[in-house]
Protein backbone atom coordinates (compact mmCIF):
# COMPACT_ATOMS: atom_id res chain seq x y z
CA UNK A 1 0.00 0.00 0.00
CA UNK A 2 1.52 3.34 -1.07
CA UNK A 3 1.96 5.89 1.69
CA UNK A 4 -0.19 8.99 1.44
CA UNK A 5 1.08 10.49 4.69
CA UNK A 6 4.33 9.97 6.56
CA UNK A 7 4.97 11.69 9.90
CA UNK A 8 8.51 11.56 11.26
CA UNK A 9 9.73 12.70 14.67
CA UNK A 10 6.82 15.08 15.20
CA UNK A 11 7.04 17.00 18.48
CA UNK A 12 4.42 19.60 19.42
CA UNK A 13 4.35 21.73 22.58
CA UNK A 14 1.83 24.09 24.18
CA UNK A 15 2.94 27.13 26.14
CA UNK A 16 1.13 27.35 29.48
CA UNK A 17 1.56 29.23 32.76
CA UNK A 18 3.10 26.04 34.21
CA UNK A 19 5.58 25.65 31.40
CA UNK A 20 5.72 23.88 28.05
CA UNK A 21 3.39 20.90 27.69
CA UNK A 22 4.83 18.37 25.25
CA UNK A 23 1.59 17.08 23.72
CA UNK A 24 3.36 15.06 21.02
CA UNK A 25 6.83 13.66 21.53
CA UNK A 26 8.79 12.22 18.60
CA UNK A 27 5.78 10.64 16.86
CA UNK A 28 6.32 8.48 13.76
CA UNK A 29 3.28 7.46 11.71
CA UNK A 30 2.43 6.23 8.23
CA UNK A 31 -0.96 6.23 6.52
CA UNK A 32 -1.54 4.43 3.25
CA UNK A 33 -3.77 5.37 0.35
CA UNK A 34 -7.39 4.30 0.90
CA UNK A 35 -6.56 3.17 4.46
CA UNK A 36 -8.79 3.63 7.52
CA UNK A 37 -6.56 4.35 10.52
CA UNK A 38 -7.85 4.81 14.08
CA UNK A 39 -5.86 6.73 16.70
CA UNK A 40 -7.02 5.70 20.18
CA UNK A 41 -6.10 6.45 23.78
CA UNK A 42 -7.18 8.28 26.91
CA UNK A 43 -8.09 11.96 26.95
CA UNK A 44 -4.93 14.08 26.95
CA UNK A 45 -2.74 11.57 25.10
CA UNK A 46 -2.28 13.82 22.04
CA UNK A 47 -4.82 12.39 19.57
CA UNK A 48 -6.52 15.69 18.69
CA UNK A 49 -3.19 17.54 18.59
CA UNK A 50 -2.02 15.02 16.01
CA UNK A 51 -5.06 15.66 13.83
CA UNK A 52 -4.77 19.45 14.14
CA UNK A 53 -1.06 19.29 13.29
CA UNK A 54 -1.79 17.47 10.02
CA UNK A 55 -4.36 20.01 8.85
CA UNK A 56 -2.46 23.03 10.21
CA UNK A 57 -5.04 24.25 12.72
CA UNK A 58 -2.96 24.32 15.90
CA UNK A 59 -3.57 27.53 17.91
CA UNK A 60 -0.73 29.80 16.70
CA UNK A 61 -0.24 31.69 19.96
CA UNK A 62 0.10 28.70 22.26
CA UNK A 63 1.13 25.70 20.15
CA UNK A 64 4.37 25.12 18.31
CA UNK A 65 5.77 22.32 16.18
CA UNK A 66 9.27 22.14 17.64
CA UNK A 67 10.60 19.35 15.40
CA UNK A 68 9.64 16.71 12.88
CA UNK A 69 7.98 16.57 9.48
CA UNK A 70 4.51 15.84 8.05
CA UNK A 71 5.12 14.52 4.55
CA UNK A 72 1.97 14.55 2.42
CA UNK A 73 2.50 13.50 -1.20
CA UNK A 74 6.10 14.69 -0.96
CA UNK A 75 5.27 18.07 0.65
CA UNK A 76 6.18 18.82 4.27
CA UNK A 77 3.00 20.40 5.65
CA UNK A 78 4.78 21.40 8.86
CA UNK A 79 6.98 23.84 6.95
CA UNK A 80 4.25 25.60 4.94
CA UNK A 81 3.25 29.16 5.80
CA UNK A 82 -0.48 29.91 6.39
CA UNK A 83 -1.10 31.02 2.79
CA UNK A 84 0.55 27.91 1.34
CA UNK A 85 -1.32 25.68 3.79
CA UNK A 86 -4.68 26.98 2.49
CA UNK A 87 -3.96 25.25 -0.81
CA UNK A 88 -3.99 21.89 0.99
CA UNK A 89 -6.51 22.44 3.75
CA UNK A 90 -9.92 21.30 2.59
CA UNK A 91 -9.07 20.35 -0.98
CA UNK A 92 -6.36 17.81 -0.01
CA UNK A 93 -6.81 17.30 3.75
CA UNK A 94 -10.24 17.90 5.31
CA UNK A 95 -11.38 17.60 8.91
CA UNK A 96 -14.62 16.67 10.69
CA UNK A 97 -14.79 18.20 14.15
CA UNK A 98 -16.19 16.69 17.31
CA UNK A 99 -19.22 18.97 17.76
CA UNK A 100 -20.83 20.09 14.48
CA UNK A 101 -23.10 22.66 16.16
CA UNK A 102 -20.06 24.75 17.11
CA UNK A 103 -18.49 24.30 13.65
CA UNK A 104 -21.49 25.29 11.52
CA UNK A 105 -22.59 28.93 11.23
CA UNK A 106 -25.90 29.19 13.15
CA UNK A 107 -27.09 32.13 11.00
CA UNK A 108 -26.56 30.48 7.61
CA UNK A 109 -28.59 27.68 6.06
CA UNK A 110 -26.74 24.39 5.73
CA UNK A 111 -27.18 24.36 1.95
CA UNK A 112 -25.52 27.76 1.66
CA UNK A 113 -22.58 26.61 3.77
CA UNK A 114 -21.99 23.55 1.62
CA UNK A 115 -22.36 25.69 -1.53
CA UNK A 116 -19.66 28.04 -0.25
CA UNK A 117 -17.33 25.08 0.31
CA UNK A 118 -17.93 23.86 -3.25
CA UNK A 119 -17.12 27.32 -4.67
CA UNK A 120 -13.85 27.37 -2.73
CA UNK A 121 -12.92 23.98 -4.15
CA UNK A 122 -13.73 25.15 -7.70
CA UNK A 123 -11.56 28.22 -7.24
CA UNK A 124 -8.59 26.17 -6.04
CA UNK A 125 -8.88 23.96 -9.12
CA UNK A 126 -9.43 26.90 -11.46
CA UNK A 127 -12.85 25.75 -12.70
CA UNK A 128 -14.80 28.76 -11.35
CA UNK A 129 -13.69 32.35 -11.81
CA UNK A 130 -16.37 33.77 -9.51
CA UNK A 131 -15.31 34.87 -6.05
CA UNK A 132 -17.05 33.47 -3.01
CA UNK A 133 -18.51 36.94 -2.41
CA UNK A 134 -20.08 37.06 -5.86
CA UNK A 135 -21.81 33.74 -5.30
CA UNK A 136 -22.83 34.43 -1.72
CA UNK A 137 -24.41 37.79 -2.64
CA UNK A 138 -27.30 35.80 -4.03
CA UNK A 139 -27.84 34.23 -0.64
CA UNK A 140 -28.18 37.44 1.41
CA UNK A 141 -29.90 40.81 1.26
CA UNK A 142 -27.35 43.51 0.57
CA UNK A 143 -27.31 47.27 0.86
CA UNK A 144 -24.80 49.99 0.04
CA UNK A 145 -22.62 49.03 2.98
CA UNK A 146 -22.29 45.39 1.83
CA UNK A 147 -23.74 42.22 3.29
CA UNK A 148 -26.68 42.36 5.65
CA UNK A 149 -26.67 40.07 8.65
CA UNK A 150 -30.15 38.74 7.78
CA UNK A 151 -30.55 36.04 5.09
CA UNK A 152 -33.32 35.98 2.54
CA UNK A 153 -36.53 34.15 3.26
CA UNK A 154 -35.39 31.40 0.90
CA UNK A 155 -31.95 30.42 -0.23
CA UNK A 156 -30.87 31.62 -3.69
CA UNK A 157 -28.20 29.05 -4.43
CA UNK A 158 -27.39 29.00 -8.16
CA UNK A 159 -28.91 25.94 -9.83
CA UNK A 160 -25.57 24.32 -10.68
CA UNK A 161 -24.46 24.61 -7.07
CA UNK A 162 -27.83 23.49 -5.71
CA UNK A 163 -27.66 20.26 -7.70
CA UNK A 164 -24.18 19.53 -6.34
CA UNK A 165 -25.22 20.30 -2.74
CA UNK A 166 -28.15 17.88 -3.04
CA UNK A 167 -25.85 15.28 -4.59
CA UNK A 168 -23.48 15.42 -1.60
CA UNK A 169 -26.35 15.28 0.90
CA UNK A 170 -27.71 12.24 -0.92
CA UNK A 171 -24.28 10.63 -0.63
CA UNK A 172 -24.37 10.94 3.19
CA UNK A 173 -27.95 9.60 3.19
CA UNK A 174 -29.82 12.66 4.39
CA UNK A 175 -33.52 12.20 3.58
CA UNK A 176 -35.28 14.90 1.54
CA UNK A 177 -32.15 17.02 0.93
CA UNK A 178 -34.15 19.61 -1.02
CA UNK A 179 -35.84 20.60 2.24
CA UNK A 180 -32.78 20.18 4.45
CA UNK A 181 -30.73 22.74 2.51
CA UNK A 182 -33.25 25.41 3.58
CA UNK A 183 -32.79 24.67 7.28
CA UNK A 184 -30.45 26.17 9.85
CA UNK A 185 -28.09 23.94 11.87
CA UNK A 186 -30.13 24.20 15.08
CA UNK A 187 -33.16 22.81 13.23
CA UNK A 188 -31.38 19.50 12.59
CA UNK A 189 -30.67 16.57 14.89
CA UNK A 190 -27.13 15.82 16.04
CA UNK A 191 -26.79 12.96 13.57
CA UNK A 192 -27.99 15.08 10.64
CA UNK A 193 -25.63 17.92 11.59
CA UNK A 194 -22.73 15.49 11.64
CA UNK A 195 -23.75 14.18 8.20
CA UNK A 196 -23.84 17.78 6.93
CA UNK A 197 -20.29 18.25 8.23
CA UNK A 198 -19.19 15.06 6.47
CA UNK A 199 -20.87 16.22 3.24
CA UNK A 200 -19.16 19.61 3.50
CA UNK A 201 -15.76 17.98 4.02
CA UNK A 202 -16.25 15.48 1.19
CA UNK A 203 -17.44 18.22 -1.18
CA UNK A 204 -13.80 19.38 -1.23
CA UNK A 205 -12.86 15.96 -2.67
CA UNK A 206 -9.95 15.46 -0.23
CA UNK A 207 -7.52 12.55 -0.39
CA UNK A 208 -7.31 12.48 3.43
CA UNK A 209 -10.14 12.97 5.90
CA UNK A 210 -9.31 13.58 9.58
CA UNK A 211 -12.29 12.81 11.84
CA UNK A 212 -11.93 14.06 15.43
CA UNK A 213 -14.29 11.94 17.54
CA UNK A 214 -17.22 12.48 15.14
CA UNK A 215 -19.60 10.18 17.07
CA UNK A 216 -18.99 11.32 20.67
CA UNK A 217 -22.19 13.37 21.06
CA UNK A 218 -24.45 10.89 19.22
CA UNK A 219 -26.68 8.14 20.53
CA UNK A 220 -25.66 4.52 19.91
CA UNK A 221 -27.95 3.98 16.90
CA UNK A 222 -26.90 7.20 15.15
CA UNK A 223 -23.27 6.49 16.02
CA UNK A 224 -23.44 3.14 14.23
CA UNK A 225 -25.04 4.79 11.18
CA UNK A 226 -22.34 7.47 10.95
CA UNK A 227 -19.55 4.91 11.33
CA UNK A 228 -21.05 2.70 8.63
CA UNK A 229 -21.40 5.75 6.40
CA UNK A 230 -17.72 6.69 6.84
CA UNK A 231 -16.66 3.15 5.99
CA UNK A 232 -18.80 3.16 2.84
CA UNK A 233 -17.48 6.56 1.78
CA UNK A 234 -13.91 5.35 2.19
CA UNK A 235 -14.60 2.35 -0.02
CA UNK A 236 -16.60 4.32 -2.62
CA UNK A 237 -14.46 7.47 -2.96
CA UNK A 238 -11.05 6.00 -2.11
CA UNK A 239 -10.48 8.56 0.63
CA UNK A 240 -8.01 7.75 3.39
CA UNK A 241 -9.46 8.36 6.86
CA UNK A 242 -7.69 9.07 10.13
CA UNK A 243 -10.22 8.59 12.95
CA UNK A 244 -9.44 10.09 16.35
CA UNK A 245 -11.35 8.33 19.12
CA UNK A 246 -11.05 7.29 22.75
CA UNK A 247 -13.42 4.36 22.16
CA UNK A 248 -11.77 1.10 21.14
CA UNK A 249 -15.16 -0.38 20.27
CA UNK A 250 -15.66 2.37 17.67
CA UNK A 251 -12.24 1.68 16.17
CA UNK A 252 -12.95 -2.05 15.95
CA UNK A 253 -16.03 -1.46 13.79
CA UNK A 254 -14.45 0.52 10.97
CA UNK A 255 -10.65 0.72 11.09
CA UNK A 256 -8.15 -1.33 9.10
CA UNK A 257 -5.37 -0.42 11.51
CA UNK A 258 -5.08 1.23 14.91
CA UNK A 259 -2.47 3.26 16.74
CA UNK A 260 -2.60 3.43 20.54
CA UNK A 261 -1.20 6.64 22.01
CA UNK A 262 -0.13 7.35 25.57
CA UNK A 263 1.21 10.65 26.96
CA UNK A 264 2.10 12.03 23.54
CA UNK A 265 3.81 8.90 22.21
CA UNK A 266 2.76 5.83 20.24
CA UNK A 267 2.56 2.74 22.45
CA UNK A 268 1.35 0.24 19.85
CA UNK A 269 0.70 0.08 16.10
CA UNK A 270 -1.15 -2.89 14.65
CA UNK A 271 -3.84 -4.09 12.28
CA UNK A 272 -7.18 -4.01 14.04
CA UNK A 273 -7.54 -7.80 14.33
CA UNK A 274 -4.19 -8.39 16.05
CA UNK A 275 -4.73 -5.43 18.36
CA UNK A 276 -7.84 -7.04 19.84
CA UNK A 277 -6.82 -10.69 19.63
CA UNK A 278 -3.24 -10.36 20.89
CA UNK A 279 -2.44 -6.88 22.30
CA UNK A 280 1.24 -6.49 23.14
CA UNK A 281 1.64 -3.30 25.18
CA UNK A 282 0.48 -3.40 28.84
CA UNK A 283 -1.36 -0.12 28.25
CA UNK A 284 -3.37 -1.59 25.36
CA UNK A 285 -4.09 -4.66 27.47
CA UNK A 286 -5.30 -2.35 30.23
CA UNK A 287 -7.58 -0.44 27.88
CA UNK A 288 -9.15 -3.66 26.62
CA UNK A 289 -9.69 -4.90 30.18
CA UNK A 290 -11.76 -1.76 30.81
CA UNK A 291 -14.22 -2.69 28.07
CA UNK A 292 -17.42 -4.50 29.12
CA UNK A 293 -17.73 -7.95 27.58
CA UNK A 294 -21.54 -8.15 27.64
CA UNK A 295 -21.61 -11.34 29.70
CA UNK A 296 -22.36 -11.73 33.40
CA UNK A 297 -19.64 -14.24 34.27
CA UNK A 298 -16.19 -12.73 34.59
CA UNK A 299 -17.32 -9.34 33.34
CA UNK A 300 -15.79 -7.23 36.12
CA UNK A 301 -14.00 -4.24 34.66
CA UNK A 302 -10.34 -3.77 35.58
CA UNK A 303 -9.47 -0.07 35.49
CA UNK A 304 -5.89 1.05 34.90
CA UNK A 305 -4.57 2.43 38.22
CA UNK A 306 -3.19 5.95 38.45
CA UNK A 307 -3.39 8.72 35.85
CA UNK A 308 -1.43 10.06 32.91
CA UNK A 309 1.86 11.80 33.82
CA UNK A 310 2.39 15.55 34.02
CA UNK A 311 3.55 16.46 30.51
CA UNK A 312 5.21 19.68 31.71
CA UNK A 313 7.88 17.56 33.43
CA UNK A 314 10.83 15.99 31.65
CA UNK A 315 10.11 12.31 31.14
CA UNK A 316 12.62 9.80 32.53
CA UNK A 317 12.18 6.21 31.50
CA UNK A 318 8.94 4.70 30.21
CA UNK A 319 5.99 7.04 30.69
CA UNK A 320 3.62 4.18 31.47
CA UNK A 321 5.95 2.63 34.07
CA UNK A 322 4.17 4.10 37.18
CA UNK A 323 0.90 2.42 36.10
CA UNK A 324 2.33 -0.74 34.54
CA UNK A 325 1.85 -4.10 36.32
CA UNK A 326 4.83 -5.57 34.44
CA UNK A 327 7.34 -2.76 34.96
CA UNK A 328 11.05 -3.70 35.15
CA UNK A 329 14.16 -1.86 36.33
CA UNK A 330 15.06 -0.86 32.77
CA UNK A 331 11.68 0.93 32.50
CA UNK A 332 12.89 3.44 35.12
CA UNK A 333 16.05 4.26 33.21
CA UNK A 334 15.27 4.23 29.47
CA UNK A 335 12.43 5.26 27.20
CA UNK A 336 11.43 2.35 24.91
CA UNK A 337 11.28 2.90 21.16
CA UNK A 338 8.59 1.56 18.86
CA UNK A 339 9.90 -1.80 17.64
CA UNK A 340 8.68 -4.52 15.27
CA UNK A 341 7.55 -7.43 17.39
CA UNK A 342 6.03 -9.34 14.49
CA UNK A 343 5.07 -8.48 10.95
CA UNK A 344 2.68 -5.51 10.94
CA UNK A 345 2.64 -5.25 14.73
CA UNK A 346 4.79 -2.77 16.67
CA UNK A 347 5.02 -1.98 20.37
CA UNK A 348 7.10 0.40 22.47
CA UNK A 349 7.88 -1.94 25.36
CA UNK A 350 11.03 -3.56 26.80
CA UNK A 351 9.15 -6.85 27.21
CA UNK A 352 9.82 -7.51 23.52
CA UNK A 353 13.37 -6.21 23.26
CA UNK A 354 15.66 -8.83 21.78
Amino acid sequence: MANLLRISGLTVGYRTSRGMVRALDDVDLELGSEEFLAVVGESGCGKTTLGLSIIGLLPPRSAKVTSGSIDYKGVDLAKLDPNEMRRYRGSEVAMIFQEPLTSLNPLVRVGDQIAEAIVLRRQRKGSDQRTVGEVMQRLYRTDKSGFSRWPRLRSKIPRDLRDQVIEWLNLVRIPDPGQVIERYPFELSGGMRQRVMIAMALSQEPALLVADEPTTALDVTTQAQVLRLMKEIKDKLGTSILLVTHDLAVASQVADRAIVMYAGRIAEDSNIYDLFSSPLHPYTQGLLSCMPTGTKEGSNLKPIPGSIPDLTLEAVGCRFQPRCPRAMDVCLQKDPTLMNVKEGHKAACFLYER
